[in-house]
Parts: C-alpha cells; structure tokens; sequence
C-alpha cells in the first residue's frame, strides 16, 4: 500500500516539474498540464532509436555527439477515426498540436528523457504520425551529447569501447512500460567518423531507478567502437621500436664516449616523440598498455646512457677488459632479454 503510494505520488511530482525541464526533456511538449490515466495495464510504449550520425568523441570527457531520431510509438484507441470519411488512413500533427488534442481528451502523454545527456538537446524536427487504428508515431530528429561512462582505455589502443543512447520514462512502471522498436532502430552506413569502427547496434531493455525513486523502464541503443589500429601502428609503435633499435645499435659502438652521446641524443629524441604524442593520449588516472609502452622504454632508454657512463668509468679506471666482458653480456643476453620480460609482462597485464 505505501509503494503504490510513492508511486502516485513520484508521478505527481513529475508533473509539477516537467514545465520548466522542457529544455532537458522530452515527448509531447510539457508546456501547460496534464493528468496521469490509471489504466487496468501500464501503458505500452514502443522506443525506437536511429542513429545517423556519431559528431565526435572525446577520451578525456568520456562523452561523445549523435545526430539521430528517436521514435516512440503507442495506442490511443480514443483518436481512432473513419479512414474513408478522412480521405487518408493517416493524420500528422506537430507536437504542439497533438498535445492539444491529448490535454482535449485527458489522455496521457508519454513523456522520456534521455537518461545518459549532457547539457541540451537540440530538437532539429519533430511530427506525429495518428494511423486511423489510434497507433501514434512520434518521431524527433535531433542532436546531442551524451555521456559515456563504461569507457575503460586500459587496453589501449586496442581497447572495445561500448557507447549507449538511453530513452527513459519519467513515469513509474504503475502507468508506464517502455519496449523496444527493433525495426526502427539501428545506425547508418555514412556516421562521419573516422577514428573508431562501429558496429554491433542492439537494443536493450531494463528497469532502472527513477528521478523519485520509483521503478522506471529504459530503453538503450547500444553499440561498440573499436580503433583502426594500423594508425597507431605506424605512428607510435612502429616508432617506438625504431628508437629501442637505435638505443640496442650503440652497443656495437667500440669507443664509449660516443655511445654516451649517441644514447643521450636518442633519449632526447624519445623525450620530443612522447610530447608529440601525448594529446592523443587520454589523460586518465590508471595506466593503459600504451602507457606502459612508453614508460618501460623511458627507463630502458635512460638507463642505457647511466650504463654506457659506467662502462666508460671502469675503462678510464683501468678495468677495461671488464668494461668488454660485460659490454659483451649487455649486447647479447641482457638488453633483449630485458625488453623481452617487459613486453611480455605488459601484454599480458593490460591485454590478456
């Protein structure tokens, strides 16, 4: 008995705030009021979810830009009209007219929100489409950035990520039920954007906690992105290597005091490459296998100068042939040995 009175009085609530979120909502238009109809079943409510196009994505902010429709789709049976009296099987209304018509009759509109948006949305066009059966189609084009909280890059870059659109209902599951448009969902063949692989479009639904508390159901576009990793191969990791044989080559160097300059200069050279690279890194708080990259090669890199230094202290202190003998293990065992340890440490840390 108090659950179903919370849940009266959670959508009451949402009627009283629903006016001044009209910039952050959505449906029929929340201008003016309107009552909650109490039907012996909550309300079903088809959702539909199109996306055309994917505007940006950005790492550091973990949100990303859609163009897209968004469709919802149920039955009034009270605007059930005679198709051969009309001349059409089909009415359409635009939003504010077809709320008109529902406050006239004290029908119930089906109020959503995007669950995961930030900021506005910008509603591009909106209609409604009433078939002579009393089935209405509302269909909204629009745009807006949504947040994307189950990005997790420690694979990166080749790291799956997952992006959602969620539609959800203001109302509580006592008046209303959301189900998924299978037909008219999906994403487009042209999204316009070139880093990331998309695909694998599903529709979910679940029931989520509402704004007051009570149980509301969501309706969510899901799918993942994956990287062109040839890119990241040929401009990070292709270079990467590139230094670490350089770094390797001065070993075969017999004087020294060059190899001292010439691993200085190359540690100088991977100092410039990681300043180059790092805005398109994303700046998190946990290590990602790229990170791991370029740290174990820093500290490779750098020690190669204190060895060389060491090396050419026991020369100068008359312990060459020392110098040569562990030059000789240097070379052969313990520089490709080393790096071996830690790739296969970071490969099967961050990727396995």
């Amino acid at each position: 008995m108090f659950s179903r009175l919370l849940s009266h009085l959670t959508a009451c609530l949402f009627l009283i705030i629903g006016a001044p979120l009209h910039a952050q909502t959505g449906g029929f238009d929340f201008s003016g009021t309107a009552s909650l109809t109490k039907r012996t079943a909550p309300q079903q409510i088809g959702v539909g979810i199109s996306i055309d196009q994917i505007t940006f994505v950005d790492q550091q902010s973990e949100n990303f830009g859609v163009v897209g429709t968004l469709f919802l789709k149920t039955d009034y049976p009270e605007f059930a009209f005679d198709a051969a009296a009309h001349g059409s099987d089909i009415k359409t209304f635009s939003n504010a007219a077809f709320r008109a018509l529902l406050d006239e009759a004290g029908s119930q509109p089906p109020y959503f929100i995007l669950r995961n948006q930030q900021g506005r949305r910008f509603t591009q066009q909106v209609s409604v489409l009433l078939k002579d059966t009393g089935v209405a189609t509302y269909a909204e084009r629009f745009t807006a950035t949504l947040q994307a909280p189950h990005f997790n890059f420690k694979r990166y870059p080749f790291d799956t990520q997952e992006f959602y659109v969620e539609v959800s209902t203001m109302l509580p599951l006592d008046y209303v039920e959301f189900y998924p448009l299978e037909e008219q969902s999906g994403m487009g063949d042209l999204l316009g954007e070139e880093e990331w692989i998309l695909s694998n479009a599903t529709l979910e639904r679940r029931s989520v906690e509402g704004i007051g508390g009570a149980d509301t159901t969501m309706v969510a576009l899901r799918f993942e992105g994956k990287r062109h990793v040839q890119y990241y191969v040929l401009r990070i990791l292709l270079p990467l290597l590139i230094i670490l044989f350089v770094s390797w080559a001065t070993f075969f160097l017999e004087e020294y005091r060059r190899r001292i300059d010439m691993a200085s200069a190359n540690l100088l050279v991977f100092v410039a490459f990681n300043f180059a690279i790092s805005t398109m890194l994303p700046k998190l708080g946990y290590l990602t296998f790229m990170d791991s990259l370029l740290v174990g090669m820093f500290l490779i890199t750098g020690s190669i100068v204190l060895v060389n230094i060491a090396l050419r202290r026991l020369k100068t202190s008359g312990r060459e042939d020392l110098a040569r003998k562990i030059d000789g293990y240097l070379v052969i065992w313990i520089f490709p040995i080393l790096h071996g340890i830690f790739l296969f440490w970071a490969v099967k840390f961050f990727l396995v």
